[in-house]
């Protein structure tokens, strides 16, 4: 962290580079809305252009070489930058030399968190649907929260919110070390999976992180299920929540918050749900499965820590209708309901499609595009365990997130690993992005559930059919 930390409850010259980005974009959003001055550049103008601009921030396209230069930047106070672009130290030393403080995305968050009582939403996956739930439910019950959101959550209409009496709820990034800074009042971990190991290198590294983050915090409330296998408690989640006193949340017996009884159909997912051997249920979400009846539990576990009674918070998490992204319905192509979710580590996709099969089509048929050479080289064979529960997989090439490419490293891998698991599987590698929307065009029938699954582009496949049907 900047030693010369800035106070942002008075007014400050602050600029964004890669202000274009999902992440700083709702920051640029947030710091505007508390009455900063906030300019932000980024090398294409993109989807969140508009919402920047509608609440005042000051944006432009800029070069690679002009980012961290432009007059925005050496009049600010203050340069903030996403994990996409970082500073050279040449760059970073012109501008401290004019007394321009310099943070990463993480250190002015914790700037922004350090203002309110701030409620982080971690874990390797779910952070984006819990912490939309969350500030579904909390805005139903009048609590005014502040909220920044990795996506879009449909029913408010907005990823970033600030302003309101209530707690700040926010994303909490583990893929990188940055949630340890935040400095969380409430920590939520919603699971603690094998992903980002580039980063971490072990299991136990990334236990002892989440470990810290709990530590660190006031208040925990902890998922301790084991995402692979129903209603068992996973190890070293419920370590964490025994050794800090979280608040246990899951199907698994030793959950104080006990899921029980889920029940996916189609799009909306029903479950009973126990406190301390309480019936406090039956709770109602509008999007499928049995790691959103989870999500939607922690919420409602946070929101019985934070003095709501069960009932109302039982009441409000109705309300919430999915963010983009997140088993959104794009439409139907040929009788077919097409859905794209933003997938991009083994648990993930095995959630989505566990949801997928449970939920009653007749067939499961997924697009699934992979994320970084790192990532399939290292979870080939988990992805290989997760696309196997679809009834048809199609892989297209690895989408590379700025990776260079690994040698003998390629998207064929989890077709093999796919057949691996399962032999019988109708399983083909489809190379670029036109060769996906044919093959998708050629197997959807009536019935079907298609998805695109990942975290590239691979979402324009999906909306190309819906939106072109007979191209």
């Amino acid at each position: 962290m900047t030693e010369n930390r800035i106070d942002l409850a008075t007014p400050h010259k602050i600029h964004l580079v890669g202000v274009g980005g999902a992440g700083i974009s709702a920051i640029g959003i947030i710091l505007a809305t508390m009455g900063h001055e906030v300019s932000g550049v980024d090398l294409n103008e993109t989807p969140a252009w508009s919402s920047l601009m509608a609440a005042g921030v000051k944006v432009a396209v800029a070069d690679s070489g002009d980012l961290f230069g432009g007059s925005d930047a050496t009049n600010a106070e203050v340069v903030a930058h996403s994990t996409a672009f970082i500073p050279t130290d040449r760059q970073r030393a012109n501008l401290e030399n004019q007394g321009v403080q310099v943070l990463n995305r993480a250190e002015i968050l914790a700037l922004i968190c350090a203002q309110k009582r701030t409620i982080a939403v971690s874990g390797t996956h779910g952070k984006t649907s819990t912490t939309a739930m969350l500030a579904t439910l909390l805005e139903g019950v009048g609590a005014q929260p502040s909220f920044l959101v990795g996506a879009l959550p449909l029913g408010l209409g907005r990823a970033a919110s600030w302003g309101g009496s209530g707690p700040f709820v926010v994303e909490a990034d583990e893929s990188d070390g940055s949630f340890l800074s935040l400095g969380a009042d409430v920590a939520i971990v919603n699971n603690i999976d094998a992903d980002h190991m580039d980063y971490w290198q072990s299991m136990e590294r990334l236990e002892a992180a989440f470990d810290q983050f709990v530590a660190d915090a006031h208040e925990a409330v902890v998922c301790i299920d084991d995402t692979k296998r129903d209603a068992v408690a996973e190890e070293r989640a419920l370590r964490v929540a025994r050794k800090h006193g979280a608040l246990s949340v899951g199907e698994s017996q030793e959950a104080r918050l006990r899921v029980h009884n889920v029940a996916v159909n189609r799009l909306e997912t029903t479950f009973g749900l126990s406190f301390d051997g309480t019936e406090i249920g039956p709770v109602k979400v509008a999007t499928p499965g049995r790691h959103n009846a989870r999500n939607a539990a922690v919420a409602i576990a946070v929101a019985i820590e934070s003095g709501i009674s069960p009932s109302d918070a039982v009441g409000a998490i109705a309300a919430y209708r999915g963010s983009s992204r997140r088993f959104e319905v794009v439409g139907e192509f040929n009788g077919a309901t097409v859905v794209d979710d933003y997938a991009h580590n083994p648990g993930k996709v095995r959630s989505v499609l566990s949801a997928a099969k449970e939920a009653g089509w007749d067939r499961v048929v997924v697009l699934f595009q992979p994320h970084r050479y790192s990532r399939t080289k290292n979870q080939a064979r988990e992805f290989g365990e997760a696309l196997a529960l679809a009834d048809v997989v199609g892989v297209s090439e690895i989408y590379a997130a700025g990776e260079a490419p690994i040698e003998g490293v390629s998207a064929e891998m989890l077709i093999a690993a796919t057949l691996d698991e399962r032999p019988s599987a109708i399983a083909e590698w489809l190379p670029t992005l036109d060769d996906a929307e044919n093959w998708i065009r050629s197997q959807a029938r009536p019935g079907d559930l298609v998805l695109t699954v990942g975290a590239g582009d691979i979402w324009r496949v999906g909306r190309s059919i819906v939106d072109s049907p007979d191209a």
